[in-house]
């Protein structure tokens, strides 16, 4: 096919003309009229127009323009009129179906486009029209676009494959003009299909004289011949010139690039994306060769800092160190994303006295503090060195680079709760910085745990009337006074079943060997629930309670044992007799004999935060006003009795506390807004050895995570629990505190 015979002597269709595109894909080419205006817009009259039908215009090199529209023309000859919008006729031709159509020569059409028109002609081709057809894969189509982008660049330069970085993902490298600006798109052209992949890629400096290095990944069906880069200011060609890749493995490519940062980024966030085993080689890649940290030395001169803790979460990044400068020099620090862009953390950061440590180990100096939360649209996956840099007053910028931060939920909750010191552990620390990275680690936390296997110790075919739940953390102490103290209960042992929940499977070997010698020794009916991992006090409940088969179920902390028998029954008649009633707890004394709990009320603090307190507490266990039964706002966890379909209902214990707090009070609440009362039963007494398990842990007791509990619980009780304290309860707790300032100035005296 040639053009040379439908074109008069001045360059100007004698009439248009139709040309096969693809299989089914048809091209009608118009050249203006000299006397027909470009301005005017022209339009396809047909008996039946095809959908879709894309239009474009380019000029030529004579200074005219030549209208282009591609279609999937019908299988019967059709008329087809060229008018102008205001419905005057221009050309008139027969359609004829695509396949008797002659194929479209790529290299006379451009050879009377203008050389401009030739890359929008190439840019529509693999954009507009193969978007708007489909026709990626077809195989004339194919053809057509490798003979337009050969008829572009005769001979384009090279591109190599650098290494796998997975399978069918290949990290491509070559060199660009800076001329052409940012890319819109990348295409990888091969004989069975066009791919359009991500036009995220990293560029160098100095790659060639006038060039720049350019890396991205490839995801495309193999063998790939041309690759295309697109640009609003033109485009650029590459032949992968080798198929064998330059490094033998992602590994191998990784430990021989450690200063290509912005590329080592990239290729974490795209292994991040990947099922099954990306994210696990992105972290391996990072922890077997990381990034040199970099900080700025502490200096009575000169701006000093460091960034020590930079948590990559799937929400944003959590940010935290010091920084040090004098008055008259002001400092800020940026993150700075893959493609370069920096994002100060002013915005949204909390600064705090802090100090460092000095030139030798002994020595400290003071510095600034900070915490800081950057929302991100996008999750930078499991980077463990995100970047940073400190802007100083001059407009110069320093590096800073966190050491290998962790990437295990548990490991960086722990952090998080070490970032702020308690003292300045307030609103604005939580509110918008702590409190996003918090409840995005506990979601990712809660991801990844699951039952591992239960074992039963003689549960009978038909469930019980009670389930009694206990989550067991490291402490085994008391097992054999509680299970003791339940076997010897004549209506304990025939109306209930155990449900031990495991939360330390590292214990898993000594829990079934102790569970089975007891199980022998009072053949209470047991079951054990081993977790694949430490989970936290809520989940294990809620884990144990997905197990229970009885109608009451009761939580109880693995250090509460019974003073005497009677005390289940006597708590789950109340519960069943009473449907009004929600939830009740018994009265719990210290191993001396003072009262640890006689109900649940809430006091504020000086912050205005709403704080849990026990009745009583630390007054002789037989103090009159704790031998009433009663309703109370609220009783602790360590005993607490439900109904089964009531736990159900309320979805059980919250989850998105840390370690372990504010769950029994949350849930408290939770069946109060369901209309039913929370009651203390002073007739039923047991011990609480309180807090045995939960001092093993250091990072609750540094305070941090208690006070997060108790903000994020009042955030989201505060109006509940003012209306409630507003009643009867609000003068009962006042008496109670009262009481208790008299027993303390007693003591201390």
């Amino acid at each position: 096919m040639t053009f040379d015979e439908s074109i008069d002597a001045n360059g100007v269709f004698r009439s248009a003309k139709i040309f096969r595109l693809g299989a089914d894909l048809a091209l009608l080419i118009w050249d203006l009229p000299p006397a027909l205006s470009a301005a005017t817009r022209y339009l396809l009259s047909m008996d039946q127009s095809p959908i879709p039908l894309v239009s474009m215009m380019l000029p030529l090199g004579n200074g005219r323009q030549r209208m282009f529209w591609a279609m999937r023309p019908g299988k019967r000859p059709a008329r087809v009129c060229i008018c102008t919008e205001e419905g005057s006729t221009a050309e008139t031709i027969v359609m004829q179906p695509a396949r008797t159509q002659v194929p479209l020569d790529v290299e006379t059409l451009f050879a009377d486009l203008a050389p401009d028109a030739r890359i929008k002609f190439v840019s529509n081709l693999l954009t507009v029209w193969r978007s708007a057809f489909r026709i990626a894969g077809d195989h004339l189509f194919n053809m057509v676009v490798e003979d337009a982008l050969h008829a572009l660049v005769p001979e384009p330069q090279a591109a190599n494959i650098a290494c796998q970085v997975a399978q069918g993902r290949l990290l491509i490298e070559t060199a660009i003009s800076p001329d052409l600006g940012e890319i819109t798109a990348i295409f990888a052209i091969g004989t069975a299909s066009i791919t359009r992949m991500s036009e995220k890629l990293v560029l160098g400096r100095d790659a060639k004289p006038g060039l720049q290095s350019c890396h991205f990944i490839a995801e495309a069906p193999f063998p790939v011949s041309l690759i295309v880069l697109l640009s609003r200011n033109g485009v650029a060609i590459r032949q992968l010139a080798d198929r064998k890749p330059r490094h033998s493995s992602l590994q191998s490519w990784w430990n021989k690039n450690r200063d290509a940062v912005e590329l080592r980024e990239m290729i974490v966030r795209r292994l991040a994306t990947l099922p099954e085993n990306g994210a696990a080689t992105a972290i391996d890649l990072q922890v077997r060769a990381p990034l040199a940290p970099c900080r700025i030395a502490k200096s009575s001169m000169h701006p000093s800092g460091e960034v020590d803790l930079a948590l990559s979460l799937d929400g944003g990044l959590l940010a935290g160190g010091w920084f040090h400068a004098s008055s008259s020099q002001s400092v800020g620090i940026d993150y700075v994303q893959e493609d370069g862009t920096a994002m100060p953390l002013d915005g949204n950061s909390y600064e705090f006295p802090a100090w460092a440590q000095g030139k030798d180990e002994k020595s400290k100096t003071n510095v600034t503090g900070f915490v800081a939360w950057i929302p991100l649209e996008e999750s930078p996956g499991p980077l463990l060195q995100p970047r940073f840099q400190m802007r100083l007053a001059s407009g110069a910028v320093r590096p800073l680079i966190p050491k290998l931060q962790p990437f295990d939920p548990a490991t960086q909750r722990n952090h998080v709760l070490r970032a702020v010191p308690p003292q300045h552990a307030v609103d604005g620390a939580f509110r918008s910085i702590l409190a996003p990275a918090l409840q995005d680690i506990e979601r990712r936390l809660g991801e990844t745990i699951e039952v591992n296997c239960a074992k039963d110790y003689g549960l009978p075919k038909s469930p019980p009337l009670v389930s009694i739940v206990v989550p067991l953390y490291r402490v085994l102490d008391f097992l054999r006074f509680q299970l003791s103290g339940m076997a010897t209960d004549p209506w304990l042992a025939a109306n209930t079943e155990v449900i031990y929940v495991l939360d330390s499977p590292e214990i898993q070997d000594e829990t079934e060997h102790l569970l089975g010698g007891l199980h022998l020794l009072h053949g209470l009916p047991m079951k054990l629930v081993v977790m694949n991992r430490n989970s936290g006090y809520a989940r294990a409940c809620n884990a144990g309670a997905r197990f229970a088969r009885g109608a009451v179920l009761v939580m109880l902390n693995s250090d509460v044992v019974p003073c005497a028998p009677g005390w289940l029954q006597l708590l789950s008649r109340s519960l069943l007799e009473n449907k009004s009633l929600g939830a009740i707890g018994p009265k719990l004394v210290f191993e001396d004999g003072s009262l640890q709990h006689a109900g649940l009320y809430f006091g504020r603090d000086q912050r205005e935060i709403w704080l849990n307190h026990h009745f009583h507490k630390g007054m002789p266990g037989d103090y009159a006003p704790a031998q009433h039964a009663r309703e109370v706002p609220g009783v602790t966890g360590a005993c607490l009795v439900t109904r089964r379909d009531t736990y159900e209902r309320v979805g059980g214990y919250t989850e998105d506390y840390v370690i372990g707090d504010y769950e029994d009070s949350d849930l408290c609440l939770k069946i109060r807004r369901l209309g039913l009362q929370v009651a203390y039963e002073p007739a039923a007494c047991l011990y609480h050895f309180e807090r045995r398990s939960i001092r093993r842990s250091q990072d609750y007791m540094r305070g941090v995570a208690s006070q997060y509990n108790s903000w994020l619980h009042t955030q989201r009780w505060d109006d509940d629990i003012t209306e409630l304290m507003a009643n009867q309860f609000g003068r009962d707790a006042d008496r109670a505190a009262s009481a208790g300032v008299r027993i303390r100035e007693r003591s201390a005296a």
